[in-house]
């Protein structure tokens, strides 16, 4: 087993957006398989879990769950969800690639969250970023 850092605290948002100063002194951890990491070819310095909050990944993501994130895989692979920064803000959201490096990005929850569309220009205008892929989203649910 290794252990990777848990941002608990440092909250990306399934909603509106949210960030934390926290996150740069967080020293909480959680273990992992190695075997786990390796199969998925993920380098476990790149390796981090975080808490959603939100509703806008629902039902993929829920409030308060946890999501594991691959920092080092940042390239778009279309329908993937991803941890992103727009403008200083951190969100999960679905990512697909549009023509001439346009980015199309979606919530889950379509009825009350509408799909943005940055072409090449509004990304490097909105500081859009992305942060790295989610590869694994785990769920308790409370009693």
């Amino acid at each position: 087993e290794v252990e990777i850092p848990f941002f608990k605290d440092f909250s990306f948002a399934c909603g509106n957006g949210s960030i934390n100063e926290i996150i740069a002194n967080e020293k909480r951890k959680l273990r992992m398989s190695k075997f786990t990491l390796r199969n998925l070819d993920i380098n476990k310095n790149q390796a981090v879990a975080a808490t959603a909050s939100g509703d806008s990944m629902m039902p993929t993501i829920k409030d308060g769950d946890t999501i594991h994130i691959d920092l080092g895989r940042k390239t778009i692979k279309d329908g993937k969800i991803f941890v992103v920064c727009i403008g200083g803000l951190y969100y999960c959201k679905r990512l697909y690639n549009l023509p001439f490096g346009g980015v199309r990005i979606v919530s889950d929850n379509a009825d009350e969250f509408e799909e943005i569309r940055l072409t090449a220009e509004q990304i490097e205008q909105q500081e859009f970023h992305v942060i790295g892929w989610i590869w694994q989203i785990a769920t308790m649910e409370k009693w």
